[in-house]
């Protein structure tokens, strides 16, 4: 049952912008699995209306899933009101802007906003991404660091690039520097030739909710460091006082 799941979300995950129609071949090409297998799981979705099939004989994804949308949306409402200081902050540094939230143990994005002439970066809205590799997951770890510890020791740390921290003493020491100095840094730890800077926001009790980065080139982040922090953490604290969190 629980591999039957799994299938199916791997199946969802086959669709994109870039490829809203895939046929069944293709997904079972694409996921290495066996044609029928993925035939019985696309079957299931499009009875569901997970699934749609078009003209073409290919499958997309169908209506069933606006629902779904919309109730999310109506859970990470509050999120969203950081819309304005999100879209000012890309205005001020000319960068791109994240903001995510810590999900089961990853960093899941919620709000992507680019400048006019936007840098490549392998993320979208939705996608959940390691939290040791990331600033924005680091920053997010490093908030619960002594409640989390046993969770900590327990990661696989897997190495993304040569600069991924792989030494679970290391990012322990990495998330006790960050919690004193107030911000993280991913220093081409995801991707090579990217340079992340991330700081929490917090709510009004003072919990850490969510965390917002700017992203781009390493050479370019690195010479504006400083000013770049300064601005993030203004707009965190923008957000935590104005926002609903």
């Amino acid at each position: 049952m629980i591999n039957s799941i799994t299938n199916a979300v791997k199946v969802i995950n086959c669709f994109s912008i870039e490829q809203p129609e895939v046929g069944v071949s293709d997904l079972s090409i694409k996921l290495e699995m066996n044609k029928s297998t993925v035939h019985h799981i696309v079957k299931a979705l499009h009875n569901e209306g997970v699934l749609v099939r078009t003209p073409s004989r290919k499958y997309r994804l169908g209506s069933r899933l606006l629902g779904w949308g919309n109730l999310v949306t109506e859970q990470y409402k509050s999120f969203f009101n950081a819309t304005p200081y999100i879209d000012n902050l890309v205005k001020l540094t000319n960068e791109v802007v994240h903001l995510a939230v810590r999900e089961n143990n990853e960093v899941s994005y919620l709000a992507k906003i680019e400048p006019k002439t936007p840098v490549r970066i392998k993320t979208t809205i939705g996608d959940r991404n390691p939290l040791y590799c990331t600033a924005l997951g680091k920053v997010l770890l490093a908030s619960n660091i002594d409640k989390d510890l046993g969770m900590i020791n327990d990661l696989i740390l897997i190495p993304l690039t040569s600069q991924t921290i792989t030494n679970h003493e290391r990012l322990i020491d990495e998330l006790r520097k960050i919690n004193e100095q107030g911000y993280a840094i991913d220093d081409e730890e995801f991707e090579i030739g990217l340079f992340c800077i991330a700081v929490p926001i917090k709510d009004f009790m003072g919990n850490v909710v969510c965390a917002i980065s700017i992203s781009g080139p390493e050479y370019r982040i690195k010479e504006n460091k400083d000013h770049l922090i300064k601005k993030l953490l203004l707009t965190a604290s923008k957000i935590s006082t104005f926002c609903d969190l």
